[in-house]
């Protein structure tokens, strides 16, 4: 699929930066914007990176400057907070940048509305709700759970926040908010399919939310979770939210990498969620960092099958 093209060279740039070859990321960026130049808010931003580590300031800003009179922007957190953009901080013309961003942000929050967007066989007897990561959206999201097998297997829903992020992104930061837009949008897509098995998933921030919607309460009936390289900080706040649970029966799949950042606490995760009789798989893509893994779509059957054991 074309998202999974453009994760993939995201995946060589980040290494070739990693490895400090940034004449490589250049060219690598120009071939990325050729093929994919409605992505244009990651590619520009990018660059950007890139100048800034060859302490060619004046093009780092000169990026974003052009960057934004085509119409990008960027969450100002991720402008003031990535490292690689720190030696641009103390620049009036970064400034500008920055505020222009900041206005931008504020006005599109205004304006964004939840959605649901829903794929696959709507006569499945197993449906996945599956929440977006941090910073995405559906368009970009979805494909990566979907292939010709889990199209006819499962009946898909994707809601997408009205929390805005960054351009054409979103997140789940508001509490309050995403659980009236996530009853709003769930209800929406039981109300479009006849799956009488519904499984919560998601990835990052999404992942961490589905397993913790499964938790007490378990507020729509879900009966499993699928977490993608979850966004465990803590492992604290889920233990005291599992001393809460009723319903011991929900299982889980759990599906990272071992370099990923957040590993440690998920794996450590596991053993806690099982003291408290919740069954979870662990399966760990070797090599692997914060990112989907390329075959995600074939691993759902796995993550699937031990869910509805027993069920």
């Amino acid at each position: 699929m074309t998202g999974d093209k453009f994760v993939s060279l995201q995946k060589e740039v980040f290494r070739l930066f990693g490895e400090g070859r940034l004449d490589e990321v250049h060219s690598l960026i120009d071939h990325v914007q050729n093929e994919f130049p409605n992505r244009l808010d990651k590619t520009i931003f990018w660059r950007a990176c890139a100048f800034s580590k060859q302490e060619r300031l004046d093009s780092a800003v000169q990026a974003l400057q052009a960057g934004l009179d085509q119409g990008f922007w960027w969450n100002p957190i991720i402008l003031t907070g990535d490292p690689d953009l720190e030696p641009l901080q103390g620049l009036s013309e970064f400034q500008t940048i920055l505020k222009e961003c900041e206005h931008i942000f504020e006005s599109r929050k205004k304006d964004a509305k939840p959605q649901l967007f829903t794929f696959g066989n709507t006569e499945a007897d197993i449906g996945i709700f599956s929440l977006h990561m941090r910073g995405t959206n559906v368009q970009d999201f979805a494909p990566h759970w979907i292939n010709g097998n889990t199209k006819e297997d499962y009946f898909f829903g994707f809601p997408q926040s009205s929390q805005t992020f960054g351009y054409q992104s979103f997140c789940w930061d508001n509490p309050d908010i995403t659980e009236r837009e996530l009853r709003e949008t769930f209800s929406e897509y039981h109300a479009l399919g006849s799956a009488k098995k519904v499984i919560l998933a998601g990835a990052s921030q999404g992942g961490k939310l589905a397993l913790e919607l499964c938790l007490p309460g378990n507020p729509f009936n879900g009966k499993g979770f699928i977490s993608v390289i979850p966004a465990i900080r803590d492992t604290a706040d889920i233990e005291q939210q599992l001393k809460n649970i009723r319903d011991t029966s929900i299982r889980g799949c759990i599906i990272t990498g071992d370099k990923d950042f957040f590993y440690e606490k998920t794996v450590e995760l596991v053993p806690i969620l099982e003291s408290y009789q919740i069954k979870c798989k662990l399966i760990v893509v070797e090599g692997m960092g914060h990112f989907i893994p390329n075959n995600l779509a074939e691993l759902l059957q796995e993550a699937v099958d031990f869910i509805m054991m027993n069920n």
